[in-house]
This record gives structure tokens, C-alpha cells and sequence, in this order.
């Protein structure tokens, strides 16, 4: 679970069948989930999100953290305020430059994710990231982090689930939703 034992979210959703197409644009733009921080990328998605290790190396090519390249995400670690982007092959030169621990690595030095930037230190309190989902991944993983919880500001909940999140108004805070895919 990414979320600490003690907090579940207070809405629960059911998506109906195929709705994960109506949120695609959510997946792009970010989603605010709770995590400890200092948690690996690698222990994220495995461990808080139920990932099996061979599709966390396999399938997910593309990572980027605060807009830095990252190829060992066993190094790389989540902060507050982090932004985690993730994505299956991507085609084309910059598919294949931007691919984690890839041939055409070297061609991105500059924006690459240092070990010395991945770490920070662990001190386990629960903090707000924002994950970024983009191709296949969208299907494959995001209902596993709609499951676990995340955050919306009360726009993106009306845009998004309209009548299943009741009440808000522009001025409410975020809200923390839990969504059932189907």
C-alpha cells in the first residue's frame, strides 16, 4: 500500500467498464499520491504498488524524476513534492535515448539523474508526489494507483467523476479519492 496504514481514502469510486480512456489526460497530467519519503522508485512500484520486478525492468523504459533521466531505480528517491513520470517504449532517436540504462544513453549526460540527486535521505513520513503515467502504462498500471488512493483538486474531481464526488465547490481543499476499475 502506498498510503500510511492509518489513512484510507475517504471516496471510493467505481469506474465503469472502459473507463480508464476517460482518463488519460488525469494520467498525463499527474496524479498526487502519498508515499514515505525517500522510498525507491523501485520499491514503489513494487512493494507499494504491487508491480511484478520483471515488468518494472522490462516495461517501464522511460522514467524521468523532476525532469532528470533516471536509469538505476533502485537509487532514485521519492521526496515531497517529487514528480515521477513514467512510460512504456517510446519510438523513434528519442525513445531510444531517453530509455532507462540504454545504448544511446550517453547522448543525455546533462539531464541525466545523478546518484548524488536520487538520494535523500530516508526519514519516513508520509509526503505528496506527483506520478505521471503516458502510453501503455496508462491501462497497465494506473489502476493500480487509482486503487490505492490519490489526490484531486475539486475541479478535476467534477471534470473526471462529476456526480460521484457530491459537494465541492472551487474553494474546497483536495480531496482524496479511491477508484475501482472494472
Amino acid at each position: 500500500m502506498i498510503t500510511s496504514p492509518q489513512f484510507t481514502p475517504p471516496h471510493t469510486i467505481e469506474l465503469p467498464e472502459g473507463g480508464m480512456k476517460r482518463l488519460r489526460p488525469l494520467f498525463q497530467q499527474g496524479i498526487q499520491v502519498r508515499v514515505r519519503d525517500g522510498t525507491s522508485l523501485s520499491e514503489f512500484l513494487q512493494d507499494g504498488l504491487g508491480v511484478d520486478p520483471d515488468y518494472v525492468r522490462k516495461r517501464i523504459t522511460t522514467v524521468f524524476l523532476d525532469g532528470s533521466v533516471v536509469d538505476d531505480m533502485d537509487t532514485a528517491r521519492l521526496h515531497e513534492g517529487a514528480v515521477l513520470a513514467l512510460s512504456a517504449a517510446m519510438p523513434g532517436l528519442v525513445g531510444a535515448t531517453m530509455r532507462k540504462g540504454g545504448y544511446y544513453a550517453a547522448m543525455r549526460g546533462d539531464i541525466t539523474l545523478g546518484a548524488e540527486q536520487g538520494a535523500t535521505e530516508t526519514r519516513g513520513q508520509m509526503v505528496q508526489v506527483r506520478v505521471k503515467l503516458f502510453n501503455l502504462l496508462i491501462e497497465e498500471v494506473g489502476p493500480l494507483l487509482l486503487e490505492n488512493g490519490f489526490a484531486l483538486a475539486p475541479a478535476e474531481a467534477q471534470e473526471f467523476f462529476g456526480e460521484q464526488c457530491p459537494g465541492l465547490s472551487a474553494g474546497s481543499p483536495d480531496i482524496w479519492v479511491r477508484v475501482l476499475a472494472r
